[in-house]
């Protein structure tokens, strides 16, 4: 910044002036100091700015040098429309402790469908067949290209789309996995697992169609990725339920076996995928808390887990789901349509302990009507760059 010292013709005053600030030094010194909230409302003073910040590996030439930790990020529909939250994620919990969740953005009348984890602070939307990346802190979004199936008449409708989403840690890639089928009554006219590659500018986006070791079906939108391999539970073609990974790299397939208790269990149950430890794990809710974890994926080897918990809420369970793990121990659950007062349920795997935490949410006197749905995510690490 250079200083300048003018005198006026005038009146003789002297005045002093500042030129502009050096791009460099604005980043080194001023942007790469600044929180993450920080940086999305700098994103808005200037298109200079926004384009600085969305700059290739900007957070690797100027990393935040206090990050935000993670948090919980949830969303509810209202009345055709989604509304963005995310909450502080409860490390040392007791019998009082209350958060405050913070709105983030309201998406207006969108026909929801379903919605993936998010990856590095980005989420994938699915609007039945039509995707869209969305990042829940800023707002912004852009739609995915329109799938397409060969052979399919254009008086066909697709009967349906799965979206996951992955993330590629060695590429630093983000990728789109979409299985699409179609039928007509009992007959399978056609399947397709097609891959989409995103990068930035996010332009000339195209859908390419790769082969799969086994024709399957994915049962919902429950995928998560973990070290670069994303995992869902499928159907395979004829009529047997499994775990499918995909390779996000190498774009390669490959076939889990779930066990003898699993395979009893799915006509029933849908299982929450979570990280455990750095291992695939599956949970469910019956009478008992289990907990399967993938322990060689070769070898389609699990160990389970199981714990006796109590609580008002889940001796109704279809009213609540189990979200995820934080911590490495605490399970999180949370109401599937709004109460009031909110709260979550944290279940400690350690001590086993259940804790009730309230949340009280911005706006959330307006949801005391049916049909409004909650869904959550732990461990969001927030970002403000789309893509």
């Amino acid at each position: 910044m250079n200083k300048r010292i003018r005198s006026s013709s005038t009146s003789g005053e002297k005045t002093v002036s500042f030129g502009l600030i050096p791009v460099d030094l604005f980043i080194s010194n001023i942007l790469s100091r600044l929180p993450v909230d920080s940086l999305g409302q700098c994103r808005c003073v200037s298109k200079l700015w926004s384009s600085i910040i969305r700059r290739p590996y900007y957070n690797v030439l100027f990393p935040i040098k206090s990050p935000a930790p993670p948090r919980i990020l949830f969303t509810i529909e209202y009345g055709g429309d989604m509304l963005f939250y995310s909450s502080p994620q409860p490390h040392n919990l007791d019998k009082n402790t209350s958060l405050v969740a913070t709105l983030h953005h309201r998406t207006r009348n969108t026909k929801f469908y379903d919605i993936c984890d998010p990856v590095s602070g980005l989420v994938c939307r699915q609007y039945n067949p039509v995707g869209m990346i969305i990042n829940p802190i800023t707002g912004e979004s852009f739609k995915l290209p329109d799938l397409s199936l060969e052979g399919a008449k254009s008086e066909m409708s697709f009967d349906r789309a799965r979206y996951a989403f992955g993330y590629d840690p060695l590429d630093k890639q983000f990728k789109v996995l979409c299985i699409t089928w179609l039928r007509s009554g009992s007959q399978n006219l056609s399947d397709e697992y097609q891959v989409l590659t995103l990068g930035d500018g996010n332009k000339n986006l195209l859908w390419r169609k790769i082969q799969c070791c086994k024709i399957h079906y994915a049962l919902n939108g429950n995928a998560i990725c973990i070290n670069g391999v994303l995992y869902y539970p499928a159907e395979i073609y004829e009529g047997e339920v499994a775990i499918l990974c995909f390779d996000v790299r190498s774009e390669r397939f490959s076939v889990v076996n779930v066990n003898k208790d699993m395979a009893e269990k799915k006509k029933s149950i849908t299982f929450t995928l979570i990280d455990y430890k750095g291992k695939l794990g599956a949970l469910n809710y019956d009478n008992l808390l289990e907990l399967w974890v993938l322990e060689d994926a070769k070898a389609s080897k699990w160990s389970k887990l199981s714990y006796g918990i109590s609580h008002p809420w889940l001796d109704r369970m279809w009213s609540v789901c189990l979200a995820g793990m934080i911590d490495s121990c605490k399970i999180v659950i949370h109401p599937r349509f709004t109460e009031d007062p909110f709260f979550i349920l944290y279940y400690n795997l350690e001590t086993n302990t259940i804790t009730r935490v309230k949340l009280e949410v911005p706006l959330y006197k307006k949801f005391r009507v049916p049909g409004c749905r909650i869904h959550a995510f732990p461990n969001i690490v927030e970002d403000v760059k789309l893509m």
